[in-house]
């Protein structure tokens, strides 16, 4: 009988002193267990530690960049529920595949190096992604007109593969710390309770804290290089004589293209000053001007000192190259919507470069070359603020008259921002300069200029742009400065506005386009009331510039 049988093995382990749960339990129809013993392969406790660590960051990751990706669709889908649906759902999809190959993974190998190379995969997909991510948003936009459908296939697009990678974490990092399987379910939950607690931080961080202060593709680098930390120091404590490979690894990661326009600015450069402690970085005696480059915590301002004053020639956030620190520079590029397609452009005067490097990153098929008069500032610009030249980014040392008379290439887009100290040259201000970047532009071309108001001067500025071109627009930008837009045709407000619109959703501009046209003033030519035409024969420039000279020098 059954329960005679039952009794009978009872006593009998009882007696031997090998009682267990399993035993006493009714041996027909029912798996009887194997007494527990240690899963090979366990971790040492430095190992375990490392593990639950990177079960953290890798959490915070996913979901860092969960709301990251809301900056990367929105300029091509809008912000509505679709777009958040789409994230949501591949972010899903992807944990999904991810726990169900992570699992079956870690069931066929038992490898922490393995383990840590799928974290390695994944933040470098995250490093390169800004250097691709625009042309797979504007492929995707062009093929699917529905929006929802296009943003689920975009976040596909983006966002699957490196979530996979970083879902397979958990599951395999569960196999891995097994000591016994009577620890299953502690282990199990401390992985998933720790991972959710890094996906907790990484939310509130990234929406709180990163987005308000930094751009999408900072934020993007950010997580891409934390995760490689994490998974280098997981295959280092994994492989510890393979100190050989690990640099390989680190040194590959270190080549990856990590953003479209990435090559435009050197990074090193900005993090080894972001490092250094704020005043004085340098001061460069030049045959034109006497430089300061200082840091103010995470900005790196260049200014010029002239006869005892100190003029501010462009700060640069150390922390973003998408920003523009100076509204000047945020409101200048609403010439970009000028032109229909602005692929060529040519700036005269240098700074620090932050306005032609803005205009490189967001227009990656866009050319620009910048002259500058003062080869010390080019170096200074490439030295402390990390400026890079490339095919299509190019900086040249000259007076910007005399490259215009000397080059016959045409241009979409002319931007003038030559200053030294307060105060622009005067053969930069007379009506036959302004007729040679006219002959200079390409049809349905541009030039803008940065104009400070507040003086004769900028009446006269005004009143001779208008002489020579047939249309003009004036942005104030409310610090003392007004960027004119001069142009062989005028465009009336409602092609500006389109233009604006287009150009913001294909490109993603960090300073809005649409909201800084509303800056447009009315009947700009009222402003050139009091003024003289300047010209090469007349041009008391400096005299002109009197008024006003007290509120710039404030700046």
């Amino acid at each position: 009988m059954k329960g005679a049988g039952w009794q009978a093995r009872t006593m009998e382990q009882a007696g031997s002193g090998r009682l267990n749960w399993p035993a006493f339990l009714p041996s027909e129809g029912l798996v009887q267990h194997p007494p527990i013993e240690p899963i090979p392969g366990s971790p040492d406790a430095a190992a375990s530690a490392a593990i639950y660590a990177v079960a953290f960051v890798t959490g915070a990751i996913v979901m860092s960049f969960e709301m990251l990706g809301s900056r990367y669709l929105n300029p091509y889908f809008g912000s509505g529920i679709y777009t958040w649906a789409a994230l949501i759902s591949t972010v899903l999809i992807a944990l999904t595949a991810g726990y169900f190959f992570g699992g079956a993974l870690a069931d066929r190998t038992v490898s922490p190096a393995l383990l840590a190379l799928t974290v390695i995969i994944g933040s470098v997909y995250l490093l390169a992604l800004p250097s691709f991510a625009q042309a797979v948003l504007e492929a995707v936009l062009a093929a699917i007109d529905d929006i929802r459908l296009g943003s689920l296939m975009s976040a596909l697009a983006l966002m699957f593969f490196p979530v996979t990678l970083l879902g397979m974490y958990s599951p395999f990092a569960i196999r891995l710390l097994l000591r016994s399987a009577q620890r299953s379910g502690r282990v199990s939950g401390a992985v998933y309770g720790i991972s959710t607690a890094g996906a907790i931080v990484g939310t509130l961080g990234t929406t709180f804290i990163l987005i308000p202060a930094i751009g999408s593709r900072a934020i993007t680098l950010a997580l891409g290089m934390l995760g490689l930390l994490a998974g280098l120091g997981l295959l280092a404590l994994a492989r510890r004589r393979a100190t050989a490979a690990l640099v390989v690894i680190a040194l590959a990661a270190t080549s990856v293209p990590v953003t479209r326009a990435d090559s435009l600015i050197d990074d090193a450069v900005r993090t080894g000053l972001l490092a250094r402690a704020d005043g004085r970085v340098a001061h460069i005696e030049t045959e034109y001007n006497d430089v300061f480059i200082n840091k103010r915590g995470h900005q790196l301002v260049m200014s010029f000192q002239i006869k005892g004053w100190d003029y501010t020639e462009s700060v640069s956030n150390l922390l973003d190259p998408d920003d523009l620190p100076l509204r000047y520079a945020q409101v200048m590029t609403i010439a970009t919507i000028y032109p229909e397609a602005p692929r060529r452009i040519l700036m005269l005067g240098l700074g620090g470069g932050s306005i032609s490097t803005y205009l490189g990153r967001f227009m990656p098929e866009t050319a620009v070359t910048t002259v500058e008069i003062d080869p010390g500032v080019i170096t200074a610009a490439k030295t402390y603020f990390g400026l890079r030249e490339s095919e299509r980014m190019r900086y040249r040392a000259g007076d910007g008259r005399v490259f215009l008379n000397r080059d016959s290439e045409r241009y979409d887009l002319i931007l003038v921002d030559a200053y030294r100290g307060g105060y622009v040259p005067f053969h930069l201000l007379t009506r036959e300069f302004y007729g040679l970047v006219k002959q200079r532009l390409a049809p349905g071309g541009a030039a803008a200029f940065n104009v400070h108001d507040g003086s004769k001067l900028y009446a006269s500025t005004v009143r001779t742009l208008g002489e020579v071109f047939a249309a003009l627009d004036l942005y104030p930008t409310g610090r003392g400065e007004v960027i004119a837009i001069a142009t062989a045709a005028s465009a009336d407000a409602e092609t500006l506005e389109r233009r604006a619109a287009a150009l913001q959703n294909q490109h993603g501009f960090r300073f809005s386009l649409p909201d800084i046209l509303r800056r447009r003033m009315d009947k700009p030519q009222a402003q050139a009331a009091g003024g003289d035409l300047i010209t090469d024969d007349f041009a008391p420039a400096d005299v002109y510039d009197v008024m006003g000279r007290d509120l710039r020098r404030k700046k």
